[in-house]
């Protein structure tokens, strides 16, 4: 009998598709079955959210008495942006607490759902057309308060009541009951309350209300105004539609559809109208037919209300299709769209079927959903403003969805008498842009007042808000966060978190209260005004009314510009106290509790952009607030075109602010477009903005909104209506430029991948979904995410000009041996177990690499007195023999005994370098042939001894999360510090070292030092105060091309400005410090990611080896020039040629260069020359015999001869001796000035000798002389290299 519709089936899935074997539902949750208690459910939803992200979204739509949340679970295939016309249903269960059939069914219904989509033909369907929301329990308290097992309802009805002993469904208005006092909210239970607002604020179509303690369907209505017990049907316009509702559920029943399964009732099919069986007076399924779109229908599915859980998978298999049938029921009838003659959205329009005494509304967005059973219909739609849209015929098919639109047309207006009066009531907000009108909210509210004012509103709109406390003050008064938007409880997938804080300052009140009204602003107008629902529907608002509110209870309306009550009662200004980039001073060394719970309430949530609001002046302040040198100058920041944008969009919406009008106290003070950078404006350290910007990754901005401080009560509704546009206008730019997810190749979320946009040091970060937001203004950029853990992935977006654009990336596990293969020769020690290693292990380790490439790699390590103190890892291509004319670098570490990190990644550029030439990389190859690299991993050997209870060693193959940093100080001087200090060191060999690598500058000469540090971010490089700048273009390449450049705060440790001039002026060592970590000491099993991360970078610089110009300088003879000196207009540094070859080699990067040749007795030669990227120019300069004259045995020009022979400072007295650069020798004043004024002549040591002699000759006395003569000694065989004398030759003792 089942074989002729069958064979029909198959056919047409046959010719349609092939289909493999059905794959089994999934029903695994039934296995153990159990009741889940609250925080069970509460983790499992959790956890369907986590793992489901684009199915499942967790809401809360309000809390109980006893502060549980009502979850309900979103569950769609396009869950984070409904599809339009998507009809909204919704299950809700446990309505009375110890009705558990429901609740546990929804969890099964959930997974059921999650689990078998895109498997099962029909969940999928019905998850592709349905936006289906399940709340398992409307009434959690009163579950807690249930015991198992029980079938009736305890004494009292504990359990079934909620918390405050009401029954939910009797806390509904009901429409034959006379109206309460106030609102309908009045007085009814806090769950009521949610469930009111949600159904009301939400356009649901279809929903089922699960009980226990029968087996029924019952349908409205549920009471009559009659006010019978029993016994007569209240019948609603849509009876028969509500008949077939109940109906569609009892069949499809096991037991419902007998209608006897319980002892003494008897229900015809299974069914009943619910005034018929006995009335309710409040009931929720009356409240969403009467007060909404939504049909609702009530189902008793157990005779035991709360039955034993061994009983759960049998209750499953009784309701599992009777569920999903009744789902299915809520595409029954018409559907469509109301749509003016413009196209827009007609909003609360009224579609009308003639005949039938219930129209639906359209939502937010013109959709309209009604429920009809098959058959013909006159419809028509009609709204205010609007004239009736013409009728017309709809027919509804069984199991069809009729799709039919209307074209709404302006009501013309009328002409005559009643022009004005018409227009007068079009507008539904007062002046002020509220919906209820209320003059008494502008006033100065206290503490309690505040409080007070904030929880009215959040139980008067409980689904949209949220209020908590993120700590408290110093005396003990609550910091009240107010959260705002259709999702207020936590965090959701997608949507941007946003936060205004006030009141920072105590006696500036203005923000304060400006934040009271935007509560009331938003609140009232959502659902009503499609901006501002638009708007909380899509972004999560955080207001923080009183950062300070201990400051304001000691300030006074009516001060303008005092101090009191400023700062908080111990005495700090909160915005100094947050940490700094550049200082730790007074202001910020104490965090104060304020500060601190905005810190770590900030750091809580994915915060996009924020605004500190102020008065004082007028202007919008934007990032940096100060400078490293408290200089009163502007500072921009990485984004300071998006800045300036941000602060224009709030100046332009304020009613003047963009006129720069300055303040009546500030006559002088103009700010252009209203606008301005905080340290161009005046320097303020410990700033809250900064902090956010650089710490937290929210773009964050100060406004000052008025140019009072405490302005008086009376002035604040023109506050109000100067800022109520800006504030709006502010709030939607967290929209702008782009955002999206960060997913594994699995779909599962990427917390903290970094998004990294090229041009722009500042990194943002992926939220606990893999959601981010990156703020940009409209144009092309390329973007790099890249997590630890994760290959990173980089590419060309486009942001339009309307924008915004979405970017989704799906990231690749990473793989550190493919790594190493692909980018680091293979080189497994560089990834597999990273080791902090003793000073002896690092020296082991460069013998061995000697050992190992001896055509390239030559330890040095006692062969002289610099290095028995500094060893140093020598690596050039050994076949090419003259060092001389190779450009020498250093490659540093450990400088600085807390600064550890060098020496592991020195010797992991040692391997790559030495493998690399092993191998015949063509760009290694190329570099060593044309570069001696010296690796000096460590210098200050202390570290060892410092470096505490930390793990030395980890694996290496997992890619941690963040980079965790190890904690690490000394008590002693180190070696950095030791090197611009006078004072001896107390720690053993550190006064040796340092002038060991003092010695190791002056006569290697290095062309540059590279520094390996942590601590900070960026590259520290030589202020050389010339236009080529070398050393700084050497620096922004190193940035250039770094993908994940660390993102820190505080001030920097280690090297510092004040180091790197030092050995730069008095060394000519111009060094390099990449700041490769945040961490001074960092965690070990970071090592070896901090190693890709920087390998890149660090071979660029090392590259820059592979441009410059060298050659040789001759007479026409073809003898060397030794005494030739090189200058190259546009740079401080003079450049000599070789000793033996008169050679020279200058490093430069491409462009165009003068280059000046001279020696004495020469004529000078200035030649034009073009480098080319990853070329030495090869030079060879003759030089020609110039006019000379003889003076004293030296050759000297004659403009120089008079001032020379007149120099009086060589007669006068010896004034005793003063340190150099080297610890330990000595010279005079007097000789100095003699170097310098002669060094210009290009003297040989020679005619200094001549000189010597004539200054014995005039000293004052035997001691004086010996003393002269023992210094000169001293400096002549040690010091002459750091004059550039033409002709000098060395001195031998």
């Amino acid at each position: 009998m089942y074989l002729l519709p069958i064979i029909p089936l198959c056919v047409i899935f046959c010719v349609g598709t092939t289909l493999s074997t059905p794959v089994p539902e999934y029903e695994k949750f039934l296995e153990n079955p159990r009741y889940l208690n609250y925080d069970e459910l509460t983790n499992l939803f959790r956890k369907l959210e986590t793992e489901n992200t684009g199915l499942v979204k967790l809401h809360t739509i309000g809390r109980s008495v006893k502060n549980r949340e009502l979850w309900a679970l979103e569950i769609n295939s396009n869950v984070n942006n409904r599809t339009l016309l998507t009809p909204m249903f919704k299950y809700v269960a446990n309505m009375h607490g110890d009705e558990a059939i429901g609740r546990q069914l929804m969890v099964y219904l959930a997974e059921y759902l999650i689990y078998n989509y895109g498997k099962v033909e029909r969940v999928t369907r019905l998850m592709n057309t349905t936006d289906i929301f399940l709340m398992p329990s409307m009434n959690p308290d009163g579950f807690e308060n249930s015991e198992e097992g029980q079938c009736e309802s305890k004494d009292r009805y504990v359990g079934r009541e909620n918390e405050n002993h009401v029954d939910l469904n009797r806390d509904f208005p009901d429409q034959f009951e006379p109206q309460r006092a106030g609102t309908l909210l009045s007085g009814r239970q806090p769950e009521t309350i949610a469930l009111m607002t949600w159904i009301i604020s939400r356009p649901f179509v279809l929903s089922g209300n699960l009980h226990g303690g029968a087996v029924v369907a019952s349908y409205p209505f549920d009471d009559t105004s009659a006010h019978r017990t029993c016994c007569v049907e209240s019948r609603s316009p849509d009876h028969d539609l509500f008949k077939k509702l109940a109906l569609t559920y009892a069949e499809n029943h096991q037991l419902m559809k007998k209608g006897d399964a319980c002892s003494n009732e008897n229900f015809d099919k299974g069914i009943t109208n619910g005034a018929y069986w006995y009335e309710v007076k409040g009931g929720m399924q009356d409240f969403n037919y009467i007060h909404s779109n939504c049909f609702e229908v009530t189902f008793e599915l157990s005779c035991c209300k709360f039955p034993f859980a061994k009983e759960l998978p049998q209750e499953w298999k009784n309701n599992k299709e009777a569920l999903l049938s009744f789902m299915e029921a809520v595409h029954w009838g018409v559907k469509g769209l109301v749509r003016t003659e413009g196209g827009d959205a007609v909003l609360d329009g009224d579609v009308v079927v003639v005949g039938l005494g219930h129209n639906v509304t359209t939502s937010n967005r013109g959709e309209y959903w009604r429920m009809l059973l098959p058959g013909k219909y006159e419809m028509y739609a009609v709204a205010y403003g609007f004239l009736p849209s013409e009728r017309v015929t709809v027919v509804v098919e069984e199991g069809k969805t009729t799709i039919q639109n209307f074209t709404l047309k302006h009501e013309p207006v009328e002409q005559g008498n009643f022009k004005d009066l018409r227009s007068v009531d079009t507008d539904p907000f007062d002046e002020y842009g509220f919906v209820i009108h209320d003059n008494s909210i502008f006033k100065h509210h206290n503490y309690d007042e505040l409080t007070r004012y904030l929880q009215f509103y959040h139980t008067m709109y409980p689904n949209i808000t949220k209020l908590h406390s993120i700590g408290k003050s110093v005396q003990g008064r609550e910091l009240w966060v107010f959260v705002i938007s259709n999702t207020p409880n936590e965090h959701v997938a997608g949507k941007p978190e946003f936060k205004y804080i006030g009141n920072m300052h105590g006696n500036e009140v203005v923000g304060r209260e400006m934040l009271l009204y935007l509560i009331k602003y938003l609140c009232e107008r959502y659902g009503i005004d499609e901006r501002i629902t638009k708007l909380l529907n899509t972004t999560r608002i955080h207001l923080l009314p009183s950062m300070n509110p201990d400051g304001y209870e000691i300030s006074k309306e009516g001060d303008a510009s005092s101090l009191i009550g400023r700062n908080n009662v111990n005495g700090y200004d909160l915005n100094r106290n947050f940490p700094d980039q550049y200082w730790t001073n007074k202001y910020n060394e104490i965090i104060q509790p304020e500060t601190q719970a905005v810190m770590d309430w900030t750091l809580s949530e994915p915060f996009v952009l924020s605004t500190n609001l102020h008065n004082g002046a007028l202007v919008a302040n934007y990032p940096f607030d100060d400078t490293a040198s408290g200089s009163t100058i502007e500072n921009l920041s990485p984004d300071d075109r998006v800045f300036k944008y941000l602060a224009h969009t709030y100046s332009n919406a304020h009613r003047t602010m963009h006129d720069g009008v300055p303040c009546p106290m500030f006559p002088k003070e103009h700010f252009q477009g209203g606008i301005t950078n905080g340290a161009k404006w005046y320097s303020v350290t410990g700033g809250m903005q900064d902090w956010n910007y650089l710490v937290a990754g929210c773009m964050a901005l100060t406004i000052e909104i008025g140019c009072y401080k405490y302005p008086y009560a009376k002035d604040l509704p023109l506050y109000w209506m100067d800022n109520k546009e800006a504030l709006v206008t502010f709030i939607e730019q967290v929209h702008r430029g782009v955002s999206g997810f960060v997913v594994s190749t699995i779909g599962r979320p990427i917390q903290n991948a970094e998004i990294i946009v090229e041009g722009i040091n500042h990194v943002v970060r992926t939220a606990k979904y893999g959601d981010y937001w990156r703020i940009l203004l409209p144009g092309n950029y390329n973007i790099t995410v890249a997590a630890r853990g994760y290959e990173s992935y980089t590419s060309n977006v486009t942001i339009p000009e309307s924008g915004y654009v979405q970017y989704n990336v799906t990231l690749m596990k990473d793989d550190p041996l493919h790594w190493a293969s692909a980018y680091d020769f293979g080189i497994g020690e560089n990834q597999y177990h990273p080791k902090y290693h003793t000073n002896q292990d690092i020296y082991s380790k460069m013998a061995y690499l000697e050992n190992k490439y001896p055509n390239a790699a030559s330890f040095k390590s006692g062969e002289d007195y610099i290095s028995m103190a500094v060893h140093s890892l020598i690596i050039t291509d050994q076949h090419v023999v003259d060092d001389d004319k190779k450009f020498h670098i250093g490659v540093i570490g450990n400088l600085f005994a807390t600064q550890p990190i060098g020496r592991e990644i020195g010797i992991y550029l040692a391997r790559h370098l030495l493998e690399g030439y092993h191998i015949g990389d063509f760009k290694i190859m190329k570099i060593l042939k044309n570069t001696v690299v010296h690796v000096i991993p460590v210098i200050d050997k202390a570290f060892e001894q410092i470096w505490g209870d930390y793990e030395k060693e980890a694996l290496g193959n997992v890619k941690p999360d963040k980079y965790l940093c190890n904690n690490i100080s000394s008590d002693f001087k180190q070696v950095g510090e030791q090197l611009v200090t006078s004072r001896v060191s107390n720690h053993q060999d550190t006064k040796s070292v340092a002038n060991a690598l003092k010695h190791l500058l002056l006569e290697q000469k290095f062309d540059f030092i590279l520094n390996i540090e942590g601590g900070s971010s960026g590259v520290l490089c030589p202020n050389t105060k010339d236009q080529i700048q070398l050393y700084k273009k050497i620096a922004e390449q190193y940035l250039s091309v770094l993908k994940y450049p660390p993102v820190c705060s505080g001030p920097a440790k280690g090297t510092d400005e004040l180091l790197t001039e030092y050995l730069y002026r008095e060394y000519n060592a111009p060094m390099l410090t990449a700041k490769v970590s945040c961490c001074e000491y960092p965690a070990i099993g970071n090592i070896p990611f901090i190693w890709r991360d920087n390998l890149d970078a660090i071979m660029k610089v090392i590259s820059t080896t592979l441009t410059g110009v060298e050659g040789v300088i001759q007479n026409v003879l073809g003898e060397p020039m030794l005494n030739a000196t090189i200058s190259v207009t546009g740079m401080e540094l003079q450049f000599d040629v070789t000793k033996r070859l008169a050679h020279f080699k200058i490093l430069l990067l491409p462009g165009q260069y003068v280059l000046e040749i001279a020696c004495h007795n020469y004529q000078p030669e200035t030649l034009h020359v073009e480098v080319e990227e990853e070329k030495v120019l090869s030079l060879k300069v003759i030089l020609k015999r110039g006019e000379e004259e003889v003076y004293g045995g030296t050759v000297v020009h004659p403009t120089n001869e008079q001032e020379s022979v007149t120099d009086g400072s060589l007669r006068e007295p010896f004034k005793g001796s003063v340190k150099t650069g080297i610890k330990g020798y000595y010279s005079i004043p007097e000789f100095k000035k003699v170097m310098s004024h002669y060094d210009a002549l290009h003297l040989t040591l020679n005619d200094i000798f001549r000189l010597y002699q004539g200054l014995l000759r005039s000293s004052s006395s035997k001691r004086q002389s010996y003393d002269f003569r023992k210094q000169l000694y001293n400096f002549l065989r040690f010091e002459w290299k750091i004059w550039n004398s033409c002709g000098a030759r060395q001195v031998h003792a």
